[in-house]
């Protein structure tokens, strides 16, 4: 369920922002969108198993190619919340719907990101990631990125829009420069 609908979300995601006028591209998020509508994952209340992390999918998926249905989103965002807590999860269940989150309407996410506001600031403000293998170099940045485009989206850390992770020389680990500059 996770892999074929991740595979074939993010595809048309990606076409419908790429080419959202072709006719092709239309018919086919068309026929997925009214597809999702019959799913446990993409219209009910189900949390368990691979249907919890398909609706993430579903999630990020809504947020471009029918970003108007915002009762559908929230709805997704709802069963996100009634069940991340079911039982121990792996880390990036949490990010990917960070990421989600960092792609919505800011009105839509607001609610959502201001739940994990404080945790997400403490890693940009406090905390650094490892460098030492691919994996980290390839995975680290697009973690804090993610944090700053949420938090960007707030008048207190607009001055953070703009600005990548850096790799500090002394100690070879990522961190993300909060400080607001003074001139």
């Amino acid at each position: 369920i996770l892999s074929a609908n991740l595979y074939e979300l993010e595809i048309l995601r990606l076409l419908h922002l790429f080419a959202p006028d072709d006719p092709e591209v239309k018919n086919m998020v068309k026929k997925t969108l009214t597809r999702l509508k019959t799913t446990c994952f993409g219209n009910e209340d189900d949390g368990v198993g691979e249907c919890f992390d398909t609706n993430q999918n579903v999630i990020r998926f809504l947020t471009v190619a029918a970003p108007q249905e915002t009762d559908w989103i929230k709805d997704r965002i709802s069963v996100f919340n009634w069940h991340f807590g079911d039982k121990k999860r792996p880390w990036f269940c949490q990010w990917y719907f960070w990421l989600c989150l960092s792609e919505l309407p800011f009105e839509l996410a607001k609610p959502e990101v201001d739940k994990y506001k404080r945790e997400m600031a403490d890693w940009l403000e406090h905390k650094s990631c490892l460098m030492n293998s691919e994996h980290d170099q390839t995975i680290h940045p697009v973690l804090l990125c993610i944090l700053r485009n949420n938090l960007a989206r707030y008048p207190e850390y607009a001055h953070i829009k703009d600005r990548q992770p850096y790799i500090n020389e002394k100690d070879g680990r990522l961190y993300f420069d909060t400080e607001v500059e003074t001139k």
